[in-house]
C-alpha cells in the first residue's frame, strides 16, 4: 500500500499541475491588458478587480485621461459598477496600473446563466 501512495501522489501533482498550466493558458490577459476582470470596488481614484486568474488587481483612474465605453458609447467613471465585468487597457507609459481604458463587457445586472 505504501508502494501505492508513493507512485500516484506525484502523478496525481503532475497531472494537477499541468491542468492548472492549460487553464492559466486560457487566459487572454497581459501586462498590458486584462480580460473580463470582475470589478470588486470602485472609488474616485481607483478601481479594484479580480482578473479570471483570481488574482485581485487594484488599477488607478483618471476621470480625464482613462476613458470608458459600454458598447459603441464613451460613458462616465461613474457608469462602472461593482459586480461589471470589463477589459482594461493600462498605460505602457505609467510605472503604476492606470487604466488607459475601460471597456464594460457585461454589466452587473445582465444574468449569464440562470438555474431552471
Amino acid at each position: 500500500m505504501r508502494h501505492f501512495i508513493k507512485t500516484i501522489a506525484p502523478v496525481t501533482l503532475l497531472m494537477f499541475s499541468a491542468s492548472l498550466s492549460v487553464a492559466a493558458a486560457n487566459f487572454n490577459d497581459n501586462e498590458n491588458v486584462l480580460v473580463d476582470a470582475r470589478v470588486v470596488e470602485v472609488g474616485d481614484q481607483r478601481i479594484s478587480v479580480v482578473a479570471q486568474t483570481g488574482v485581485e488587481h487594484v488599477i488607478a483612474v483618471d476621470e480625464t485621461n482613462t476613458k470608458v465605453k459600454k458598447g459603441d458609447s464613451e460613458v462616465s467613471m461613474k457608469d462602472l459598477r461593482v459586480g461589471d465585468v470589463i477589459t482594461i487597457e493600462l498605460s505602457a507609459e505609467s510605472r503604476v496600473k492606470l487604466a488607459k481604458q475601460i471597456e464594460i463587457s457585461r454589466p452587473r445586472d445582465v444574468e449569464v446563466a440562470s438555474i431552471p
